[in-house]
């Protein structure tokens, strides 16, 4: 079969990503305990009532605070103490997983292609850009970390969404040819879809310009620090071997870097403290923390 008889119609793409449901689709539960982490006056108590009102999630919490990472002696069987043991930021990493988990059904991945593993790429980039928003002291750390999740939309799209069109690229890569132009061959490039699907959830432009060029920060508009945030951050999660081993285009990563307002020490610090972090956030969600190429 010829390549341009594998290359889908642009328009059936646009179409068939156009379908997928809104965000509204996310449980409540996941908004809520967003909200309330959100805001100063919020207690203790009041997150633990939230999160006990989901069991799924309560487990997942649960499943963390008793993680090795924490080396406590005795099991933690309550929410409360849960809470007090993990901290804001770790629970809002969950509350954004469990809500585009929902979305997104891996069970529908084709073979040869592993969706849980890109998934937990996107958890481990989300994690590793807030810190590095930090440590930058961006104003808005949250929404970056936001973006970090969103990052690679266009992959989540085509690996639950489009999933006739998987076996193609399977075969490209298969022959050795890096991802970003296998991708481009075959009109199946994930900012694009990307793109398409966050302007169809009409999300906010931070959010729009990280998914359309976090391969290629310099090209960003605006948000452009945000952008560099979450480019280091997912060269940070692949070079910890979490996700999928796709191959993106050369870039000047010391540009990246001060981009981003970083430097060399500050950026080598971020990956450090994240190194045996994100692993432990990942097995809280069952998914492994090795890497490999779909």
């Amino acid at each position: 079969m010829s390549l341009m008889a594998c290359i889908p119609d642009p328009d059936r793409i646009r179409r068939k990503i156009f379908q997928i449901d809104h965000l509204a689709a996310v449980p409540d539960v996941a908004w809520r305990l967003l909200d309330a982490l959100g805001d100063d006056r919020t207690t203790p108590g009041q997150l633990e009532r939230i999160i006990e009102s989901d069991p799924g999630l309560a487990g997942k919490v649960l499943s963390l605070a008793n993680s090795a990472y924490y080396g406590l002696r005795s099991k933690v069987t309550t929410v409360g103490r849960a809470i007090l043991m993990i901290g804001a930021r770790e629970l809002q990493m969950l509350a954004l997983g469990a809500g585009l988990a929902d979305v997104f059904d891996w069970r529908r991945t084709p073979p040869g292609w592993d969706g849980p593993m890109l998934w937990g790429h996107s958890l481990a980039v989300a994690y590793m850009a807030r810190e590095l928003a930090d440590e930058a002291g961006h104003p808005q750390p949250a929404e970056v970390m936001t973006s970090g999740l969103l990052h690679d939309l266009g992959k989540l799209v085509l690996a639950t969404s489009l999933v006739d069109e998987i076996p193609p690229l399977i075969a490209r890569l298969a022959e050795g040819i890096p991802y970003f132009k296998a991708e481009e061959e075959l009109g199946l490039v994930h900012t694009t879809m990307g793109r398409w699907l966050a302007k169809r959830w009409e999300l906010p432009d931070p959010h729009l310009a990280v998914i359309e060029h976090h391969h290629d920060p310099e090209r960003a508009q605006a948000h452009s620090a945000s952008v560099a945030l979450v480019c280091l951050a997912d060269r940070m999660a692949k070079d910890l071997g979490v996700g999928p081993a796709h191959e993106a285009r050369p870039l000047d990563m010391d540009r990246v870097t001060a981009m981003a307002g970083l430097g060399p020490g500050r950026l080598r610090r971020v990956v450090e403290r994240t190194a045996e972090r994100v692993p432990v956030l990942l097995a809280s969600w069952g998914y492994p923390g090795g890497g490999g190429r779909p």
